[in-house]
């Protein structure tokens, strides 16, 4: 039980050092899904009526990545441009659409769930994944870290625990 509440409290202190970032993420998160949201509803109720409705969102997802990396490397998490951000962007990006658009499908094709209720309640459940990923592996100054045994050399990311 007391290593549980130190895992526990480890969890919290990190959090509270994330907050500013957290709070960024959170208003760079909700414009990009209303940007979504807004493109996705306008493609399927004015553009494309009668189109694949998964198709369709998983579009705007798309566009709407785009739009949020940038915002994400610029405020966010304060990244110098750099190609392998991207690509490592880009492979979370990929990975966060295919589970958006898995989760879309169940949700609206197979459940029967209202696609525009199922948009917004995407938006939440893949934002724990996005800043997850982002924060550990996109724009860490040495993402590999997590995949060796050995501790990061001169960064102030290994004294947040992160």
């Amino acid at each position: 039980m007391a290593q549980m509440m130190d895992g526990v409290n480890k969890i919290l202190a990190a959090i509270k050092r994330e907050r500013r970032r957290l709070m960024i993420f959170f208003a760079v998160g909700v414009s990009a899904n209303a940007l979504v949201i807004g493109m996705y509803a306008l493609l399927s109720r004015v553009v494309w009526p009668g189109g694949p409705k998964t198709f369709e969102y998983a579009l705007c997802v798309i566009l709407g990545t785009i739009a949020n990396f940038e915002a994400n490397r610029r405020f966010t998490f304060l990244a110098a441009r750099s190609y392998g951000a991207a690509l490592r962007f880009a492979a979370v990006a990929v990975v966060a659409i295919g589970l958006s658009s898995l989760l879309f499908w169940l949700g609206h094709d197979v459940f029967h769930i209202h696609d525009i209720l199922m948009a917004v309640a995407n938006v939440f459940i893949i934002a724990v994944f996005t800043f997850s990923a982002h924060r550990l592996f996109t724009f860490h100054p040495e993402p590999w870290r997590l995949f060796s045994k050995q501790p990061v050399k001169g960064s102030t990311e290994g004294a947040s625990g992160l």
